[in-house]
């Protein structure tokens, strides 16, 4: 049974190659290869295999705000590796602290959160910077990951950024990850990871007063997939 040793050696040399080839808050035409190479190392050595269904809905070239559900901490590995985008996503605060770490996290557009008081000012600013280089950013709205397997309630701030920035959000229900690397775990075991990509749903007509409504069929169509298990395939 594999532990996070492998993944822990590819987030240290990625951290170093970041910070010599990132400067001045640029990001380096390395940064997304590399992303990617990344969360596949924490993936490929334990032999999880990952299913992605629905990719072809995501358009090339356009930036979204990608809402999924959250079942383990191998969730942002799984995102970046299965989707076909440049990911940022929310991390917590304590991260940035670190040195090395904090400055290649900041250099590639990564956004601070502080889970226990969160500061919106600084979301929305670095969710707008992200969208605005043409990168999609990751975000969970039930906050943290799921206790028991189930999904959660979901906040209203993700949807509030995309209608504030006028980006479809794309839908996305992951399954899998909660066997695989048990939270409070060490192991990562070998198994199927899922991720089941939903229809864009625009907000370039919406106004803030539509978040709720959006969270709302955003959330319904997550848990419907979720609990479907055997989702169709798209066409």
């Amino acid at each position: 049974m594999p532990t996070a040793a492998s993944g822990l050696a590819a987030t240290a040399a990625v951290v170093v190659i970041l910070g010599v080839a990132c400067r001045n808050g640029r990001t380096s035409r390395l940064t997304n290869p590399l992303l990617r190479t990344w969360a596949r190392a924490w993936l490929v050595p334990a032999g999880v295999q990952l299913s992605v269904e629905g990719a072809d809905r995501i358009e090339p070239g356009q930036a979204y705000l990608v809402v999924s559900n959250h079942q383990s901490n191998l969730d942002p590995m799984v995102h970046i590796a299965g989707l076909p985008l440049p990911l940022r996503f929310l991390a917590m605060r304590a991260l940035f602290d670190l040195p090395v770490l904090g400055t290649a996290m900041r250099s590639i557009g990564m956004i601070e959160v502080d889970r226990e008081d969160p500061d919106m000012r600084t979301i929305r600013e670095g969710t707008h910077r992200a969208l605005a280089r043409g990168l999609s950013v990751l975000v969970y709205p039930e906050g943290k990951t799921s206790g028991d397997g189930t999904i959660d309630r979901f906040h209203t701030g993700a949807f509030a950024l995309a209608v504030a920035n006028g980006v479809p959000v794309l839908p996305v229900t992951l399954m899998g990850t909660r066997a695989v690397w048990t939270p409070g775990s060490n192991a990562i075991r070998r198994g199927v990871v899922r991720l089941v990509v939903g229809e864009p749903i625009a907000t370039d007509q919406m106004t803030s007063r539509d978040a709720v409504g959006l969270r709302d069929e955003v959330r319904a169509w997550i848990v419907a997939t979720y609990l479907r298990r055997d989702a169709p395939r798209s066409k």
